[in-house]
């Protein structure tokens, strides 16, 4: 059984995160950078949720039992910890300890290497690597030698200065960090482009860390109030780990990732369009080319390689830009869209409003992966199709414009389902019909 689910290697922080768990998979990445002949020392960076600290120190004796000088970035954004990759090749790799935007007291560790994430492709070499040296020192905790420095989030702000079209007009802007770790980089990037920014959220303290979905709009219901109350002209918000956004427009309307990413791929100078499954159907009404991947950035990224797009994106609101860095960059996706609000001269929702719309729902249910394959098998029977497609999951097509996607998750024992449709209501009916099928089936094997 592989270490890895969509995105990087996930798990319980306690029971699977253990210091000997975490000792071993520095020593695993310090022998793949070897095999690979990547040389030199390894960026390390984490979240600020409360087990980052512990893994991160773990993680650091493996690195250095094999040899490997360490930087620590310390809080810092996803992305930054890829973008360091390309602002110093001395750097033989990097890694961040995060969890992304599960629960809490899960937590996680990604991997970038080659100036981009860890694809697919190498994940089987790094489980074999782990299967062979997994307890074979046991891990003592000991002073570890570890460069403290914030040259991570240095480099990457600067890139995202340097990418903005300034000057902007001056707009008032509320930022939502989740107590993550954008608040590292966002506050006075925005501030230096001339913006009122009021902030949301904004503490590192691992007692405050937030951990959501950003692609669940009931958990920015408090920041819409705030738009409209503040009489702001839009608010962005983060996940914990700075790799994903979202946005509310000037009438407090949640932006999903599906329409960051649209409007990027409309007004852009890609020629295709790379993004999974379970996005919005916006995409296919931009007049390009739309090839559907499976979920994770890791398989977008090897897709717009594969065709040579420079811009790919996922539902959650992660930006894939080539000519930047190769995995989700919520920071460029942010400056993206602060360049089209001025190329085109329109607010944000008179801009969304150049797309069509569509409405999605999207819930999930704990559920044993052992029942996964019984649920697709019985929805395919169950939900009647003009089309279905198994790219990832089950998504069944009711209509030209109405489909429900089943989709066990990969990082946890949760199943998933998505659905949308050209109202609210279709959607949330079709939506509620899906989930309430996989529990009667989850309920009906635990009695």
């Amino acid at each position: 059984m592989s270490l890895f689910g969509t995105t990087g290697i996930r798990g319980d922080a306690k029971k699977f995160l253990t210091n000997q768990f975490c000792f071993d998979i520095g020593r695993v990445f310090a022998k793949f950078l070897d095999n690979h002949n990547l040389k030199g020392a390894v960026a390390v960076g984490m979240d600020s949720r409360e087990s980052s600290e512990r893994i991160k120190k773990s993680f650091f004796a493996g690195l250095w039992q094999e040899g490997r000088k360490i930087f620590d970035e310390g809080i810092t954004p996803v992305p930054a910890i890829n973008y360091i990759l390309i602002a110093d090749d001395s750097l033989a790799g990097s890694a961040m300890i995060t969890g992304s935007h599960i629960r809490g007291d899960y937590n996680g560790i990604k991997f970038f290497a080659f100036k981009k994430e860890i694809l697919k492709e190498y994940e089987k070499e790094i489980d074999n690597i782990y299967e062979n040296v997994k307890g074979e020192i046991i891990f003592k905790e000991e002073a570890i030698s570890a460069k403290k420095e914030n040259r991570a989030t240095d480099v990457y702000k600067k890139m995202l200065f340097d990418s903005a079209d300034e000057p902007y007009k001056k707009r008032k802007v509320i930022l939502d960090f989740g107590n993550g770790c954008q608040s590292k980089v966002m506050p006075g990037l925005l501030e230096e482009f001339g913006f009122e920014v009021i902030e949301k959220n904004n503490s590192l303290d691992p007692a405050k860390f937030i951990a959501r979905d950003t692609e669940v709009e009931e958990e920015f219901k408090e920041l819409q109030e705030d738009v409209k109350r503040e009489k702001a002209d839009f608010a962005i918000s983060f996940d914990g780990d700075g790799d994903r956004v979202v946005f509310v427009d000037e009438k407090g309307n949640f932006v999903s990732g599906d329409y960051l990413g649209s409007l990027i791929s409309k007004y852009g100078d890609t020629s295709i369009v790379i993004t999974p499954i379970n996005t919005s159907q916006v995409a296919d009404h931009l007049g390009k080319p739309v090839i559907r991947t499976r979920v994770g950035s890791s398989q977008v990224v090897s897709k717009m390689e594969e065709k040579g797009a420079n811009f790919g994106f996922e539902a959650n609101g992660g930006g894939i830009f080539k000519d930047v860095m190769l995995s989700r960059d919520a920071g460029s996706t942010v400056i993206k869209i602060l360049n089209l609000l001025k190329q085109n001269n329109k607010s944000l929702g008179e801009l969304i409003s150049t797309l069509p719309q569509f409405f999605r729902f999207r819930t999930k249910i704990d559920c044993p992966s052992e029942l996964n394959s019984n649920i697709l098998d019985k929805a395919k029977q169950e939900f009647r199709a003009i089309k279905i497609e198994e790219i990832d999951g089950l998504k069944i097509w009711k209509d030209e414009s109405t489909w429900i996607l089943f989709r066990p998750s990969s990082n946890a024992p949760e199943f998933r389902v998505f659905a949308e449709a050209k109202t609210k209501e279709e959607a949330e009916k079709l939506g509620k019909e899906g989930i309430d099928f996989v529990k009667k089936i989850a309920e009906s094997v635990g009695n």
